[in-house]
């Protein structure tokens, strides 16, 4: 009979729960519910609207229960995935004990705190994190200090949080956990030693659990919401969306680098473990643990969000007339049409006057006027131009140095995410890099989630056969699917 499995993945724009499902034909994904992720303003400070985004979850995967059983399908097992680093605390009774923050709320201080007491090069070589305020580390470094720790709290990853919310079981599955600088990847634990330094409570972490295990299942209340007959199992799938994305699409064998465009842009390749050398700090390098104890070696960069950032400004300015969607299409084709040589120069879409939210556009143009010493005004398609250019060159630069610091010959590209469904993005990064770029399907990440899944409840017997019964072991579309069906 065809069985069927839910992914929940939360993106740092829109959340969607995808059904994917498995017959003894092929492999079918049904897009079931899309929904918007908007933060809110709560005191101040920039938030997720965590109830919010859990109950869009919910009718998701009611939804996707009902779609199972129109295709006599069984829904063998629910995985959340999401962004990394943010968390909430929760208190003994399971509630949150303040809002969840948004990682764009985060605040450099609290870096310059945490660097007196341990090196940025001490860290990295014990987590191999690259030092970023948004991290989970100096987020903590902030509730400690602010007393929101003093009740000891457990401090939940967001998909952490939702299993918990599905399952009532706290853990921090290994992927997600990896994301927060605290993971002493020598030991395979938390750093004591970390911890210690920074005044974080070692309590307010929950204990490790593997990827690829069985969370749970959902509780009298959750099932009742989701309308389903009987607890359905809730399985702890890469819960970092990045390990989710490079499970579908890559092997530790392969020789493969590997872009997941969207909101941000993780570049990089798999490696047998994780690279802890002051070379690879000095280069912004960030080792996180992928799928079947895999190492991911990447690069965290700007993605799509500078572009989405500027087509949101010039929707405002045009009394918001013409819709952000059609401007896209728009601009893009025309950027697509523009001569190679208009602009004389790329700029970083990584530097530090691009991180917030704000005139995007005249920042942008700021800093090509730097690089490039013309003096002039960039119009709409050459800014857009510009932000697939300088991301295209920044890929590439990422890709060389990965495969130097790995020591791997890297022979094609495998770009997913919604970046990926940019042509004029992929063929910049195809002469950018000089390798082949591969398409693969822009739910990829949705897809790894499902295959860790399948094979975690015994529908397959390993990732390696379930990821080719999707058709993604080499990151093209799944077999006998051209779109996903909505």
């Amino acid at each position: 009979m065809p069985v069927s499995f839910v992914a929940v993945d939360l993106g740092g724009q829109s959340g969607r729960v995808v059904l994917g499902t498995f017959t003894a034909d092929g492999f079918r994904l049904d897009e079931v519910r899309r929904f918007a992720n908007l933060p809110v303003l709560i005191d101040g400070v920039l938030c997720w609207d965590a109830e919010a985004l859990f109950g869009d979850t919910i009718e998701g995967i009611r939804e996707a229960l009902l779609r199972a059983a129109a295709l006599e399908s069984e829904v063998a097992g629910i995985a959340v995935d999401s962004w990394g680093v943010d968390y909430g605390l929760v208190d003994d009774g399971g509630g949150l004990v303040s809002p969840v923050r948004h990682y764009r709320a985060s605040e450099s201080r609290f870096v310059a705190w945490a660097g007196e007491r341990v090196s940025s090069a001490e860290a990295f070589s014990r987590t191999g994190i690259a030092e970023m305020p948004i991290n989970t580390c100096f987020q903590l470094i902030r509730d400690a200090q602010g007393g929101l720790l003093a009740g000891r709290p457990t401090a939940l990853l967001t998909p952490d949080l939702w299993t918990f919310w599905l399952t009532g079981t706290r853990g921090a599955e290994r992927t997600i956990a990896s994301t927060t600088g605290l993971l002493d990847r020598r030991t395979g634990d938390w750093s004591a030693e970390l911890l210690d330094r920074w005044g974080i409570p070692p309590e307010t972490l929950p204990e490790l659990v593997e990827t690829g295990t069985r969370a749970g299942q959902t509780t009298t209340a959750i099932t009742e919401r989701i309308g389903a007959g009987s607890p359905v199992p809730v399985y702890r799938a890469p819960a970092h969306d990045t390990a989710s994305a490079f499970a579908a699409v890559a092997a530790p064998d392969e020789r493969s680098a590997v872009i997941s465009c969207g909101t941000w842009a993780l570049v990089g390749c798999l490696t047998a473990g994780p690279i802890l050398t002051e070379d690879a700090r000095r280069a912004d390098f960030t080792n996180e643990v992928g799928a079947e104890g895999s190492n991911i070696l990447m690069r965290n960069l700007s993605g799509t969000w500078l572009l989405e950032e500027c087509l949101r400004t010039w929707s405002e300015t045009d009394d918001g007339d013409t819709a952000v969607a059609t401007l896209r299409e728009e601009l893009i084709a025309e950027a697509a049409a523009l001569d190679s040589s208009a602009l004389s120069a790329t700029i970083d879409p990584g530097a530090p006057e691009l991180i917030e939210r704000g005139d995007m556009p005249a920042r942008i143009g700021a800093l090509y006027v730097r690089a490039s010493g013309e003096s002039r005004t960039l119009p709409r398609v050459e800014i857009v131009r510009l932000i697939l250019e300088s991301l295209a060159a920044s890929f590439a630069d990422t890709i060389r140095t990965a495969s130097s610091l790995g020591d791997r010959d890297l022979a094609d590209v495998r770009m997913i995410g919604g970046g990926s469904r940019i042509d004029l993005l992929v063929r910049l990064t195809e002469q950018a890099t000089g390798l082949p770029v591969h398409v693969g399907h822009p739910e990829a990440t949705s897809i790894g989630n499902i295959c860790v899944q399948a094979a975690a409840s015994g529908a397959f017997p390993d990732l390696r056969s379930a990821r080719l019964a999707t058709g993604m072991l080499v990151g093209a579309p799944p077999r006998r699917q051209g779109r996903m069906h909505t």
